[in-house]
Formats: C-alpha cells, structure tokens, sequence
C-alpha cells in the first residue's frame, strides 16, 4: 500500500507518529524510507503489531546519534526531509520517545514561520498578477491578460496550503 503525499498531509512530527502507529495496528507496516519518500510512504501488510514510532527532527545529527539509537532497541527506518524515523515493537507499556522536545518545538517554529511567508509570497503574487490583469485590459492590451489570471488562479490554492501548514506547525 502506498500513502501519497503522507508528508505533506501530517506535517507535525507528533501527527506522523500517530499515523503511523495507528497503520502498525491495523497490520500496514511502513517499510524503510529514502529518497522517495516526500512523495510515498510504501506499507506492506503483515500482522498487526504495536509499534511506538519516533520521528525525530535533526538536520544533522551528532556522531553517535545512530550507534545510540540502534543500541536502545530502535529500529531506522530511514530520513525524509531533515527527519529521521524510527519505530519499536513493544507489548504492554509504550516506550517513551528519545526525540530532543525543545528541538522539536524549534523546528515547528520555523517551518510554521517559513509557511506563512510562503502563503504571503503566493497571496501577494496573486494579487499583482490579478493587478497586471486589470492594468492590461484597462489599458487596451490583451498579450497576457488571460496568463495573468490562470498564473494568479494557481497561486491561491498553493497560498492556502502553505497557510494551512503554518496553522499546523503554529499551534
């Protein structure tokens, strides 16, 4: 099974996390991740199994990072953007997540921020578009009236989008 755009959809790492166990104890397991992965995350099917999934933000992670991870029992699965998943099977109790929580709230800050002033980029493009629309008809041109107005038509959902990831990563 492939989920696509899954990055896109839970953008918070706490949201993938959930995700991601709820598709383990449904019996999809996500297979190891690389570069494809912004666009797919691939499942394969197999008995459920309660698995506690880390994603943990780090663009670049310390020397030991791995070699500690794998020592306390996790399993990588793998990088997609500058977030590293892990996963581990467990019984009775959920094990707790080793990811650094002040780097976490850090990262959402800044993707939130970066958001926004993507959605006012596509917003403010739209409108100058919408603007050199007008200017041309009112001035008698019409080369790229109609080019204009498809540009801008574009640039609005891609605006509603990036504002909807900053309320995500803002709250």
């Amino acid at each position: 099974m492939k989920k696509w755009f899954a990055s896109c959809r839970y953008l918070k790492p706490d949201s993938l996390e959930e995700v991601l166990e709820n598709y383990s104890r449904e019996g999809f397991h996500l297979t190891t991740l690389g570069e494809i992965s912004f666009f797919y995350y691939d499942f394969i099917q197999a008995e459920p199994v309660k698995y506690r999934y880390v994603v943990d933000v780090s663009a670049l992670p310390k020397a030991q990072y791995m070699q500690t991870g794998i020592e306390l029992g996790w399993e990588y699965l793998g990088r997609t953007g500058n977030c590293h998943v892990w996963r581990k099977a467990y019984e009775e109790r959920r094990p707790e997540s080793f990811a650094d929580k002040a780097c976490r709230k850090k990262h959402c800050v800044r993707v939130g921020i970066a958001a926004l002033v993507a959605m006012l980029i596509c917003i403010g493009g739209a409108a100058a578009l919408l603007y050199g629309a007008f200017l041309e008809r009112k001035l008698g041109f019409d080369r790229y009236y109609i080019s204009y107005i498809v540009e801008a038509v574009l640039l609005v959902p891609l605006g509603l989008y990036f504002g909807w990831a900053a309320k995500k990563f803002l709250r």
